[in-house]
């Protein structure tokens, strides 16, 4: 009973597989192999048995299908037994659904095969595959393999007849080559009652897709956890490093305000000497200029001295201008001699 299940949820499994990867599995897999002399369609009068195993064939003769042919049928008892069909003995055909009919493939065949073929499902032992998906256009293109029960069923029931059971037909050669169609029975309730002694290890698989159903999403959560606290533990990385950049872009900026108010304190040269440029008549000359913090000692020569304490008190650079010495006057020259003490203002 668990061996019958394996067999037909291989078989599920190969379907899932491409074309040459399911032609390699089916064909591999360790078999009676058994197959009609001549067209299936005018009733084989014979078959053609061979031991599949490990890839390799070997051929056990033809047996016609009379009482004492049925009888010398070779058996292997473990191992399962499949019919291998020529690409005569199959009808084939590929039709093109909506998109949306994809998960539901199966039964919208079912419900399509009358209107696609001349027979109903029940008529029938079928298998499909998906050829082709455009989702640009929504559309599926499904290749349908289908053998008449009427063609097969005479067969079926002979081997039936020696306790021989298989569980799927091989397609041998043609666009099909290496597809297989599941064998439901001969219409005996000996194929029915086979098929129901599989529920229970069916239930158990379903129960096992359950838990891996519930555990998954936990596993799935860990991973994600696990990838969130890495990428917090990069970001913390970065933020200190950030963060000590920042700490460094302040420190600069103390220095840079601590040199500022230093120059602020100590007045600043150039800006000096552009407001003594500017206060000065064109009649006087700078010889010397002193600046020390916010005081500033000019000496030079100008035809009018005195006058200059007024023009540096009338610009707001400087405060308080005064003579630090007495003016000395030059009659040769007509110029004097002069020496003033100012603050600079803020």
């Amino acid at each position: 009973m668990v061996r019958q299940f394996f067999i037909w949820w291989f078989g599920q499994l190969a379907d899932l597989l491409p074309p040459q990867l399911r032609r390699t599995a089916l064909s591999a897999a360790d078999a009676l192999v058994i197959a009609p002399v001549g067209a299936l369609g005018r009733g084989a009068a014979a078959v053609a048995v061979s031991l599949r195993r490990s890839g390799r064939e070997t051929p056990l003769g033809e047996f016609d299908l009379d009482q004492a042919g049925l009888a010398e049928l070779p058996r292997s008892p473990g191992n399962p037994t499949v019919l291998r069909l020529g690409e005569a003995d199959v009808l084939g055909k590929t039709v093109s659904l909506p998109l949306a009919a994809e998960r539901e493939l199966g039964q919208v065949l079912g419900f399509e095969m009358d209107r696609e073929t001349p027979f109903s499902t029940e008529e029938l032992y079928w298998n499909h595959r998906v050829t082709a998906i455009d989702r640009e256009n929504g559309r599926l293109s499904v290749r349908l393999s289908l053998v008449p029960k009427a063609n097969l069923d005479p067969l079926l029931v002979a081997l039936g007849q020696s306790g021989i059971q298989p569980s799927r037909v091989e397609i041998a050669d043609g666009p099909d080559a290496g597809f297989y169609l599941p064998l439901l029975g001969s219409g005996s309730n000996r194929a029915h009652n086979s098929y129901s002694r599989l529920l229970w290890p069916a239930a158990v698989c379903c129960a096992l897709l359950a838990l891996a159903a519930i555990v998954t999403p936990f596993v799935r959560q860990q991973r994600a956890l696990a990838a969130l606290e890495r990428e917090i533990a990069s970001a913390r990385a970065a933020a200190g490093e950030a963060d000590s950049l920042r700490q460094q872009i302040n420190h600069l900026s103390g220095n840079v305000g601590f040199i500022d108010d230093e120059r602020e304190k100590a007045a600043r040269p150039l800006i000096v000497l552009a407001a003594v440029t500017r206060v000065l008549p064109d009649d006087t000359y700078l010889t010397e200029m002193q600046l020390r913090q916010r005081k500033a000692t000019l000496s030079g020569r100008s035809a009018a001295a005195a006058r200059l304490i007024a023009a540096l008190s009338d610009d707001g650079e400087f405060r308080n201008p005064s003579f630090a010495a007495p003016v000395t006057r030059l009659e040769a020259l007509h110029t004097e001699l002069f020496t003033i003490n100012a603050e600079i203002g803020p």
